[in-house]
């Protein structure tokens, strides 16, 4: 079960929530049971629209935001995959939770202050999730021996693909940055954003550990034709 319930993402061209209700009442030939939203084409100017229906250019930095945040949840999809492969369900579990936290955090940046208080309030970012991703690390960093040397990102498919991830995150946070400034999205949320880069680090380590493989080591290339790489196993 989720630690909360996500608000509504309906805001065009990023999400489309569907009641159950309208599901049934929907004919046969209409667009939804073809499994696409309708309205296809709004963005062919160069122009899309946030939550409360205001337009602007797709290179604004609400769109920056929400593109590296959706980039982020994508390639998450991938990190879980591979989490599951490997038998991590604990892993798997807490992606899952983190790409809804994501979704949140979209809704929230796709809703302007100008937006009327019902909209705000109905996309308001939960503090609860910075909470949850501080226990996260907490959870899985414990496992882990401490870290003396920087290391090279690696040990096998699925810590790789969290390090990678972790990259994502980073840039997901400096797209925040210029909203942070003008005050249009809740602090709180680059906070979580900055924390869930930390919880992806150890999540790659602690995938690392669990799957035998081990972590490469830092070491300074003045020698290329004498490199002795430093590998440990993280058990």
């Amino acid at each position: 079960m989720l630690t909360k319930t996500l608000a509504p993402l309906a805001f065009r061209g990023l999400f489309w929530t569907i009641r159950t209700a309208q599901i049934r009442s929907i004919q046969s030939g209409n667009l939804l049971c073809r499994g696409f939203k309708p309205g296809r084409g709004t963005g062919d100017s160069g122009q899309t629209a946030l939550f409360n229906n205001e337009r602007r250019w797709k290179d604004d930095a609400a769109f920056e935001a929400l593109g590296a945040t959706d980039e982020l949840s994508s390639f998450l999809g991938i990190c879980s995959s591979c989490a599951k492969s490997d038998g991590l369900s604990d892993v798997e579990e807490t992606l899952v939770r983190l790409q809804c936290c994501l979704q949140d955090l979209a809704s929230h940046c796709a809703t302007p202050p100008t937006s009327t208080q019902r909209k705000r309030e109905l996309t308001k970012f939960d503090t609860a999730s910075v909470e949850w991703v501080n226990a996260e690390i907490d959870r899985f960093g414990d496992e882990l021996p401490p870290l003396r040397q920087f290391i090279l990102s690696g040990g096998g498919p699925t810590s790789a693909h969290l390090q990678y991830a972790r990259a994502v995150c980073r840039r997901v946070e400096r797209k925040l940055v210029p909203l942070i400034r003008d005050e249009a999205i809740d602090s709180q949320a680059l906070k979580f954003i900055n924390r869930a880069s930390d919880l992806l680090f150890v999540l790659g380590r602690y995938a690392c550990m669990k799957t035998g493989n081990e972590e490469s080591t830092y070491l300074k290339p003045t020698s290329f034709t004498q490199l002795k790489w430093t590998k440990k196993k993280l058990s």
